[in-house]
């Protein structure tokens, strides 16, 4: 969070000084527009003190948490666009003749002007990702081979982050699809909440229509742990999920053992950390395991232990379309879709919903992911 801060400031004193000094505004909106920047840059502790003692659950009108937020994701983008935008006018300047002989006033005015555009850019791309990252999520089929000894159709949700934009209704919503697949199995990957059992358990009560012929199972995510782990997880359970924690199933008619760990987030609180090998102690070794683990690091954990398919989430897929590929850096190179890792193969789904500190999905929606596991010949 520290990271974050200092990058959220310096991106606020990086638009004041690019953008807001050069104009010729008088003294008192320059001080005005300088003070709204440094309120934006301290969205995260600002939510945090309005809100509550978390930056992760504030317990704020939806409009207001969506509102700040956005015009947190507005000044983000500002920022890299006048980065791009000002080393691009300067390259220009170099380039072209009549450009480079232009006088300090005339120059001036071009970036004030590119920077107008740039500012209307940013607000048109951010409401068009608020936008996508609000709608309804996609359902996304990824057809597997595992040698199971049945096929198995599985619905696998993850990142609901209940909390004050995302009640009951939306909640419904995902169990209203969910169900609408048919699936013989329901997995969660983690992630269900924000914010306390007293604030956010009404919201998640849809979950208990949720119904399958092999049952619903799911593992904490590391927002479980910010949220009260040691409340939550009997709750959870109180809605008709499986919590797999450091434990497994053995789903005998289809031949597979499920599997389910911790977070890593664990740590931090003194709960129990993840382990893959405690998760399959004494399961049969005959079996392919499935395994459920919110974070998608624990790979090598997962590969070492024989796991023929781990599924994640956490990443959000990068919430936009590059930032996947910095997201990956910092989840052992996965950020969503399909991958192998010698005989274990790896799906990271982008998420069922978002975090509404950071509301935004650009070329990467949101999914219910439907998995069809195939026999293999």
């Amino acid at each position: 969070m520290r990271v974050v801060m200092v990058m959220s400031l310096a991106a606020a004193g990086y638009v004041f000084l690019r953008g807001v000094m050069p104009t010729h505004w008088k003294w008192w909106y320059k001080v005005t527009a300088g003070g709204l920047l440094l309120w934006i840059g301290l969205c995260f502790p600002m939510m945090s003190w309005l809100g509550g003692s978390s930056p992760f659950a504030p317990d704020l009108p939806a409009w207001l948490i969506l509102l700040y937020s956005g015009l947190y994701m507005v000044m983000m983008f500002l920022t890299v666009f006048m980065l791009v935008g000002g080393g691009m006018l300067s390259l220009l300047h170099w380039l072209i003749p009549t450009w480079r002989g232009q006088n300090k006033a005339a120059r001036l005015r071009m970036r004030n002007c590119m920077n107008a555009a740039l500012l209307a850019g940013a607000v048109l791309v951010c409401c068009w990702g608020m936008y996508s990252a609000l709608r309804a999520p996609r359902v996304h089929e990824v057809t597997l081979r595992l040698p199971v000894a049945k096929s198995l159709r599985i619905a696998v949700l993850s990142d609901l982050h209940a909390d004050s934009v995302k009640g009951a209704a939306v909640m419904q919503r995902f169990v209203d699809v969910t169900l609408a697949q048919k699936p013989d199995l329901i997995l969660f990957l983690g992630d269900f909440v924000d914010g306390s059992v007293k604030q956010r358990l009404a919201a998640l009560q849809p979950l208990t229509k949720l119904r399958a012929p092999l049952g619903v199972y799911g593992v904490p995510g590391n927002h479980e742990y910010y949220s009260g782990f040691e409340q939550w997880i009997p709750k959870l359970t109180g809605l008709g999920i499986h919590m797999l924690i450091n434990e497994h199933v053995v789903l005998s008619e289809n031949g597979v053992v499920l599997a389910g760990v911790t977070d890593p987030a664990a740590r931090l609180f003194g709960q129990e950390q993840p382990s893959v090998a405690k998760a399959l102690e004494d399961a049969p070794r005959r079996l392919p395991v499935i395994l459920l683990a919110h974070q998608p690091q624990l790979v090598c954990q997962a590969r070492d232990n024989g796991v023929a398919l781990q599924l994640s989430g956490h990443t959000h897929g990068g919430m936009v379309l590059g930032l996947h590929w910095l997201v990956g850096r910092f989840n052992s190179g996965l950020s969503f879709g399909l991958y192998q890792r010698d005989n274990l193969q790896v799906y990271v789904t982008p998420g069922t919903s978002l975090w509404t500190m950071m509301p935004i999905r650009l070329g990467v929606p949101s999914e219910i992911t439907v998995l069809n596991i195939l026999p293999k010949n």
